[in-house]
């Protein structure tokens, strides 16, 4: 009998392209010779659209901008992403990337620690070492506060057959179910690969909302990012007696830092002024939302 070969997903693909990593508050880059392995379809748990914004979910014109929409109900948002998600491709023909009538899910998180909050920047393609670039492409190099991805079919999928009991005692609420575990299971994942955290070192998670994008960023795409994607808002909190220090994939962060609280607001408005005088790249339009429209709630709930 042949041996059993490993079965490959989307997330163990990924993580294995260009393993180089670095450390915070100390930078460390490890050489991997491992051989890349092959790229499978990218999929993303979607909703449909005119399911999501309703007036259950509560969402409304930003204070700062008529054309982002946010929320703070997350409980009635999750409750359609819990009826309503399916999986589907990113790309190809009837993609989810060019369909606005399906909003793709991201948890889009921010992390802090002993009132610090993480900024980093994105990573640029390395055309000299001929590494691939591992990410969106639309947001290389840019400065952002939020990690997340795509919950894929594997996260999805897999828990929904580990369900499977459910069949035959709860039909109903099986696939429900497994939506919520593949959230979770997809969650922690992206937390350990983006910055090297395992659950234990999570002292605590909170959802301040979630978000969507109607502006037009760049004139010369058909379909924006924004249109396609809806941001749930969250911040992850470091337990620092646990964790001592971050660690990120080279391939996706190309620098880390921490800012304190008080100089959040601060910072996003000087990389914006950089930007504006074409001394940096660009901060990612989610960032701004999310301390735009949620830091002052995050700060909020932490005097409580």
């Amino acid at each position: 009998m042949g041996k059993k070969k490993k079965m490959v997903t989307e997330r163990s693909a990924e993580a294995k392209q260009g393993k180089k990593t670095f450390m915070l508050p100390i930078p460390v880059s490890i050489k991997s010779e491992k051989e890349a392995l092959p790229t499978l379809d990218k999929t993303s748990l979607f909703v449909p659209t005119e399911v999501l914004f309703n007036d259950r979910t509560e969402f409304l014109p930003s204070f700062f901008s008529p054309d982002v929409l946010v929320t703070r109900n997350v409980p009635e948002v999750l409750k359609v992403v819990f009826k309503y998600g399916d999986v589907a491709r990113r790309y190809g023909e009837n993609g989810l990337e060019n369909d606005p009538t399906r909003q793709q899910i991201i948890i889009y998180t921010m992390v802090t620690c002993q009132e610090n909050l993480l900024w980093y920047q994105r990573s640029s393609p390395e055309a000299k070492k001929g590494r691939k670039f591992i990410g969106d492409p639309r947001l290389q190099g840019r400065f952002t506060v939020g990690f997340g991805g795509h919950k894929t079919q594997e996260d999805i999928s897999i828990s929904r057959e580990e369900l499977i009991f459910l069949k035959g005692l709860l039909p109903a609420v099986q696939d429900e179910v497994g939506t919520v575990l593949g959230l979770n299971r997809g969650f922690f994942s992206e937390v350990e690969e983006e910055i090297g955290i395992t659950r234990d070192g999570v002292e605590n998670l909170k959802l301040l909302g979630a978000f969507y994008d109607k502006r037009i960023e760049d004139p010369l795409l058909p379909v924006q990012v924004g249109w396609v994607h809806t941001g749930i808002a969250a911040v992850l909190e470091i337990n620092s007696r646990v964790v001592s220090h971050l660690t990120f994939p080279t391939s996706e962060i190309a620098k880390a830092w921490w800012v304190p609280f008080s100089k959040v607001e601060e910072e996003m408005e000087k990389r914006q002024g950089d930007w504006n005088r074409g001394k940096e790249p660009k901060i990612e339009t989610w960032t701004e939302i999310m301390i735009k429209e949620f830091w002052k709630d995050y700060l909020a709930s932490t005097r409580v």
